[in-house]
């Protein structure tokens, strides 16, 4: 199967391989290289060849992530949906289901310029309706060039209106996560998930003290990760997306994670686009809604 699939995209530059039981869709072109594996519909690597001097990685994956396809891969970026974070009922997975359900390959191509397309795709069935009674087409989009864009595009199958929480939990490399500053968070609500304190306006830059675990609430401008020692801001551009989320475990909380090292937590920091808490988006019967995210790097000394 792999093999046919691999001679199928070989005209578009796109290599096919296996990671333990995981598939992984190889991308290089002029202007990128990126690593997407169907497993979760996850990009976990994405190398831009401007605007990046050191050449790292902007993507982070955890060197103990489990490639087994029995949890999602720590790291990348996973697909957060229908409900982002703790589920409503117990026993439901945190952060979706799509994050763990194999996604199908629907095509590969090359676009004008030489950018590349992978769009996956996932729609429910009987062991989704299981877990969240509605009928529902995912369709990610993934533009690989000198800038990463993802259009995950929900489509409502039912005749009823549908309510979602999503995001993009992007995880990023960084060089030292106590000496990163997040620019663009400003105007915005910022809810604390570890005091639980009453949300305050985000005022200027915000400095990463780990732990954090923080949402912040009618935010949609472009968002500017600060990252003096790899000489780069990670820049994040969102499209349909009214939330951000901070997060790092710092030092104690990673402890309680069996896919990440103790140590890991100084050399990544997530920042995701999405739509959670009450920023959650309606869907009406037969419509569709889109959420955007372009990712790319900028030299600054």
């Amino acid at each position: 199967m792999l093999d046919r699939m691999a001679q199928q995209f070989e005209a578009t530059g796109v290599r096919l391989s296996m990671r333990e039981q995981l598939m992984m869709i190889e991308v290089e072109n002029d202007f990128a290289k990126a690593t997407i594996t169907p497993h979760g519909a996850c990009v976990l690597s994405f190398v831009p060849k401007s605007g990046n001097p050191s050449g790292e990685d902007l993507l982070w994956v955890s060197e103990t992530a489990v490639y087994t396809g029995e949890k999602p891969v720590r790291g990348g970026i996973p697909v957060c949906w229908p409900w982002f974070g703790q589920a409503s009922e117990a026993g439901l997975p945190a952060h979706g289901f799509v994050r763990n359900r194999v996604w199908h390959l629907d095509s590969v191509r090359n676009l004008e310029a030489g950018l590349t397309e992978i769009v996956l795709m996932l729609e429910s069935d009987e062991a989704s309706l299981a877990l969240w009674p509605h009928a529902f087409r995912l369709e990610l989009r993934i533009e690989v060039g000198t800038e990463l864009v993802m259009t995950l595009t929900t489509h409502n199958l039912n005749d009823h209106d549908i309510e979602v929480t999503e995001a993009f939990h992007s995880y990023f490399t960084v060089s030292d996560a106590e000496s990163i500053q997040v620019d663009g968070l400003e105007h915005s609500f910022c809810y604390d998930k570890l005091t639980n304190s009453d949300p305050v306006q985000q005022a200027g830059s915000l400095e990463i003290v780990p732990p954090i675990d923080s949402v912040f609430i009618d935010q949609s401008m472009p968002v500017k990760i600060k990252d003096a020692q790899l000489q780069r801001r990670i820049c994040i551009e969102k499209g349909n997306s009214h939330s951000a989320v901070v997060w790092n475990p710092g030092p104690e909380i990673i402890k309680g994670f069996s896919d990440m090292d103790n140590g890991a937590w100084t050399t990544m920091l997530c920042v995701e686009a999405g739509n959670v808490l009450q920023n959650a988006v309606w869907i009406p019967s037969g419509e569709k809604h889109k959420m955007i995210m372009k990712l790319y790097a900028e030299e600054f000394k």
